[in-house]
């Protein structure tokens, strides 16, 4: 069960953010969705429609959670041990070099259609996510190397690699390998990513109003529940109302005055307000710690010299304390140090402006300017520009004061705010700025390859900007089978992308969420994701 703690009296005034006004907290929810819940009920507030709903293709927060609640997966991870644990299938076997993955099957598993789950349904899942590539880029880099599945008998599936797949178990619990019907994985993806989606998770989706929200309805014939919790049989709660409130002071505000039962993803800025019979949960994230990234084939950033500056030049304990209030912990790594095969490199990532500077003069921006500013002998400003479609709050609070920092050693930090609009109009590889943001959740060191790689399109930050040295270092997470070696593979990764100045780490971010009085207890799987499942109302 997560661990909750309660919100009066806990948390400092906040630093550079200002607080809306209280009298907002109460304000109506622009959602026909978000009401009070009946005991069957349970009302829950997402700060943002995901407007993709496959299981299989995207990897935000939001269109996993739900994946959480209406697909299954072979395996499961427990969230409190981390050991890999029996859903869909009952046990399994590898093979010596785990190039193949046998695994034995319920034979007591319906789709919500009726349509009976079997060992073809594995194959023609696995099957389906590398056929439709680009689309579904986390699961297709799980299934790096597929060679197929080969369907032993109705209950006995063996799912084959080209090679070493050290990571592949861990990657079966996760959403970008659900398991569908059939009747789902015939339609076009488009379809799919509009709600169509049959699984054989223990609620189905009864409707999706974009922008509106999500309501999901319970199946009374689930029994098959992960061996992760303790309920195996239907939800207690018969009707799941899920509301998109995309300001966060709002959000915060629906829980606190009971508009709704649970709110997930709450941002920081917001916890100080949470107030009446509120319980917050926090939990440290799992996967890359919440970095930025810069895009390597803009002109500021081939120069390495910049890119080395950075690191030193940011201080993440002030980061910690003002923008996050404390609830979070500066990075000491690529990774959260919650993830499996984390490696402490806080001297690293210590901040040192005075070797920041040094390291810039050394690569040539030895001229600082009447406004602070560094440049080259060609006379060019060393400017670093970042755009973002959110607008007030913590993340540009964070770009705020990120801007004081560098410009103490020289860098002017840009920041250019679009709307959402104007946001999509770019793509990762083609940005006409300079860094980006990027985080992914797995409790699994493997997260590296898919984020720092150049080998998937839409997914990999580094993709037709190979580092070779990188993902020679990023592949052995996948092909070391030996688990010691496995998290030395995993420290040489780490170490070498910092070396090269490819990430900048600021600060091991926290799961907020938190529910009302009508709720006695939720669970978080290894991801920090709701299970609906699991949520137990008060008597």
């Amino acid at each position: 069960m997560s661990t909750p703690r309660s919100v009066r009296g806990h948390f400092k005034t906040l630093g550079i953010l200002s607080l809306a006004a209280a009298t907002l907290l109460t304000g109506c929810v622009s959602s026909s969705n978000a009401q009070e819940s009946s005991e069957d009920e349970l009302t829950v507030g997402f700060p943002e429609d995901s407007a993709n709903y496959d299981p299989h293709q995207p990897p935000q927060t939001v269109s996993r959670t739900i994946s959480r609640q209406i697909a299954d997966t072979l395996v499961d991870q427990d969230p409190e041990t981390g050991e890999i644990v029996p859903w869909l299938a009952t046990s399994w076997e590898t093979n010596k070099d785990q190039s193949q993955f046998t695994f034995h099957l319920r034979d007591d598993v319906t789709f919500s259609d009726g349509t009976k789950f079997t060992a073809q349904s594995v194959k023609n899942n696995f099957d389906r996510i590398i056929k439709i590539g680009p689309l579904a880029y986390v699961g297709a880099s799980h299934l790096r190397g597929y060679q197929g599945t080969d369907v032993v008998d109705e209950k006995t599936a063996i799912v084959k690699f080209d090679g070493p797949n050290a990571q592949f178990l861990q990657a079966a619990s996760t959403q970008p390998l659900s398991i569908l019907a059939d009747a789902t994985l015939k339609l076009d993806p488009e379809e799919v990513a509009r709600g169509k989606v049959i699984g054989s998770g223990p609620y189905v989706i009864e409707s999706y109003e974009p922008d509106v929200g999500i309501t999901l309805k319970a199946r009374e014939d689930y029994h098959w529940g992960s061996s992760a919790y303790a309920n195996k049989g239907p939800a207690v709660y018969e009707t799941v109302k899920v509301s998109f409130i995309p300001d966060a002071t709002t959000l915060a505000g629906a829980v606190s005055s009971g508009q709704v039962d649970y709110g997930f993803l709450l941002d920081t800025s917001t916890l100080g307000t949470l107030a009446g019979q509120t319980t917050l949960v926090q939990k440290p994230t799992v996967g890359i710690a919440s970095p930025l990234i810069p895009f390597i084939y803009r002109d500021i950033f081939k120069d390495e010299a910049v890119r080395k500056a950075i690191n030193p030049a940011t201080d993440r304990a002030e980061i910690a304390e003002r923008i996050y209030q404390g609830n979070v912990q500066p990075a000491t790594g690529v990774l959260t140090a919650a993830t499996p095969g984390s490696a402490d490199l806080s001297s690293e990532l210590a901040y040192d402006p005075q070797a920041a500077v040094k390291i810039l003069e050394a690569g040539g921006w030895d001229t600082v300017g009447e406004d602070g500013i560094r440049r080259n002998d060609k006379g060019e400003r060393l400017e670093i520009s970042i755009q973002y479609s959110s607008t007030g709050g913590t993340t540009e609070a964070l770009f705020q004061l990120l801007q004081i920092q560098w410009k103490k050693v020289g860098i002017d930090f840009v920041l250019k705010p679009v709307t959402e609009a104007q946001a999509s109009e770019t793509g990762l590889y083609d940005a006409p700025y300079d860094l980006t943001t990027w985080s992914q959740g797995r409790a699994d060191p493997d997260v590296l390859r898919v984020v720092y790689s150049s080998l998937y399109e839409n997914q990999s930050l580094f993709y037709g900007n190979a580092v070779p040295a990188v993902d020679k270092a990023l592949l052995k997470l996948q092909s070391t089978t030996d688990a010691q070696q496995r998290k030395q593979a995993s420290a040489e990764a780490q170490q070498l992308l910092l070396d090269k100045g490819l990430v900048f780490p600021l600060v091991d971010q926290v799961s907020n969420s938190a529910y009302g009085k009508d709720i006695k207890s939720i669970e978080l799987d290894a991801e920090n994701k709701p299970a609906f499942a699991e949520f137990v109302p008060n008597e």
